[in-house]
This record gives structure tokens, C-alpha cells and sequence, in this order.
């Protein structure tokens, strides 16, 4: 049961990291990545969706539970960053500890919710059709044929269902695993210069299956894996076989991850400072896309769905 007192605001990205972008720790700039349109917000405010975390499967006892269990962790997720961000990965915990925020962070975001539950409405709706072909299902009631039409169904996947699947990912061993053995080069921006941060923050970036039916994943050859952890520095995995490192970005890396977490945004970029530039790096990427597809395919007596990761691809030449 709902009570009045219960937290309702909440927030896909934490507050705690949000706040590493910010000037004042308090306020961002919100920029669409539709229009380029950008204004000031309040990190309460951002990043965060009415009943985001709610469990609604039948007979939850505590509909908010989730979201209580995530408060608490964040709070040793910031923690763990800030020990990080002031010690450097040269310590393995520091490094694991950046390799699970960024797990987590890169299956918490609407982009995935939103990829689980239209794969899972697919799959019902294919199901449904395949015993509707074969007989297996009853036919509608006389004069009812039109309204109650298998194609129309509206497929709703209850909340804690995508919930449990984007979590389960995100702490998934065998990802964990690969994501940890990769090279990962701690980046700190230099003076004058600063990340930005978006509503799916983690890119996927390789120069050239970007463009072919291929969809890629950390275990993938030649993909590099980047997440800006406060306006000030970014963790960057790869495959390289060398040691892992720390170095400062030069001002051309720092707008190549940034454009990359443009090209990753779903609908919106975060800065703290400069929205004009951060908008004008938001046009400059154009219509360039990088996130799920989904392609169904009916052939009559079978369905097939195949979907697939696009990463984000080379800048486009000036």
C-alpha cells in the first residue's frame, strides 16, 4: 500500500553523481538533444521519474522497497567515488569499485527500462498470434472479432519486471568479469575544459561496426567503453593489452568523450557550466545514434525477434 510520506521522485541517475557536474552542487543545465533547448534545474529535479523503482507485482508488501535498498547504496556508491576520484585506480579496489558503478549505472537508465519492455510485449503479442494461427486460441465472441483482435492487444510488462531484469544485468558476473579484466585509463580534464554527463551516461564507442547489422557489447574487439564520473575526470575501458593508467585528456579527447555521451543521450544532456557550447556540440551530432534496435519479423508460422546494441561510431568528417 502507498503512503502520502513515501518518496515518489526517483531519480535513474543519483543525486550524488549528478552533483559532480554541478558548480554549486545544487543546479545543472538541461539540454534536449531533440531541439538543443537548454535551461537551469535543480538536481532534485533531473534525472528522475514518478514511481521510477516502483514494485508493483501482486501481493508487494512495500511498493518503494527498491528504492529505499538503492538510497542506501548509493550512499557507499558515493563513498567509494569520491575515494576513487581523490586516489586514483592505481588501487584495484578504486578500479573495481569505478567498473561496478558503471555497470550498474549503464542498466538503470530509461533507455534500457524502455528496450526490456517493448521486448517483452513483442514476445507476448508474437505468442498470442502463433496459437491464434494454429487454433490453440478461442475465437472471440460473435461481433466482437474487430475489437478484440490480437494484433491491437496492448501489452502492458508490469514495472517490477524491467526492474528485475535491468538490475540482475547490471550486477551480472560473466559482464562484471569482462568489464574488469579490460584496460581501464582514468582521464582528468584539463584546466578550461570539462565532461558532460547525459541520461545514459555509459557509450559504447567502436570505429566501425557502427554500421553494420552487428550489434556490440564490452566483449566485443576493438569496443571502448566510456563513463564521465564528474565533470573533472571519465573512466575509459578498451581491450588493449597494457597496463591500466592515468593521464590528462588533451582538450580534443575531452570533446570526443563528450560528444560521445551526446550521441549515447536518449533526450537529454547534462552540464554545469556553458550550456551554449554543450548545446552547440548537441547540433554539431547531429541525427548520429547509438543505443537499441529492434527489428520483428513475422513469417507466418514463426516470429522472430532480433535486437541489438549500436555503438556510437567516428565523428563525422568536417
Amino acid at each position: 500500500m502507498k503512503s502520502p510520506s513515501e518518496p515518489r521522485k526517483h531519480h535513474y541517475l543519483p543525486q550524488f553523481y549528478l552533483r559532480g557536474f554541478s558548480i554549486d552542487r545544487r543546479g545543472l543545465f538541461q539540454i534536449e538533444k531533440a531541439t538543443s533547448s537548454h535551461y537551469g534545474c535543480q538536481i532534485k529535479d533531473i534525472a528522475a521519474v514518478r514511481d521510477y523503482h516502483e514494485l508493483d507485482g501482486e501481493g508487494t508488501t512495500d511498493p518503494y522497497a527498491l528504492e529505499k535498498q538503492l538510497a542506501e547504496l548509493e550512499g557507499h556508491q558515493a563513498s567509494q567515488l569520491q575515494d576513487a576520484l581523490a586516489e586514483g585506480i592505481s588501487f584495484d579496489r578504486h578500479r573495481i569499485h569505478l567498473v561496478e558503478l558503471l555497470a550498474v549505472m549503464r542498466m538503470r537508465v530509461p533507455a534500457v527500462k524502455e528496450h526490456i519492455d517493448r521486448s517483452y510485449g513483442w514476445t507476448v503479442r508474437a505468442f498470442a498470434l502463433a496459437h491464434q494461427r494454429s487454433g490453440r486460441l478461442p475465437r472471440p465472441p460473435k461481433g466482437l472479432e474487430e475489437k478484440l483482435r490480437v494484433e491491437d492487444l496492448k501489452i502492458e510488462v508490469l514495472n517490477w519486471k524491467c526492474l528485475e531484469v535491468m538490475f540482475r544485468m547490471g550486477a551480472n558476473e560473466k559482464v562484471l568479469d569482462i568489464l574488469s579484466k579490460m584496460r581501464a585509463t582514468l582521464y582528468r580534464a584539463p584546466f578550461g575544459c570539462r565532461f558532460i554527463t547525459s541520461d545514459q551516461p555509459v557509450a559504447l564507442y567502436h570505429p566501425t561496426l557502427w554500421s553494420t547489422p552487428h550489434g556490440v557489447g564490452p566483449a566485443t574487439l576493438g569496443v571502448e567503453v566510456s563513463f564521465p564520473l564528474s565533470s573533472r575526470a571519465l573512466l575509459r575501458l578498451d581491450h588493449v593489452a597494457q597496463p591500466h593508467a592515468e593521464q590528462m585528456a588533451s582538450s580534443a579527447e575531452v570533446t570526443e568523450f563528450n560528444r560521445r555521451v551526446i550521441v549515447m543521450a536518449q533526450r537529454y544532456v547534462y552540464t554545469g557550466e556553458t550550456p551554449e557550447n554543450a548545446a552547440a556540440a548537441v547540433r554539431g551530432a547531429g541525427d548520429a545514434f547509438a543505443g537499441f534496435r529492434h527489428e520483428n519479423f513475422d513469417a507466418g508460422k514463426e516470429f522472430l525477434q532480433i535486437h541489438r546494441f549500436v555503438p556510437v561510431g567516428p565523428a563525422a568528417p568536417r
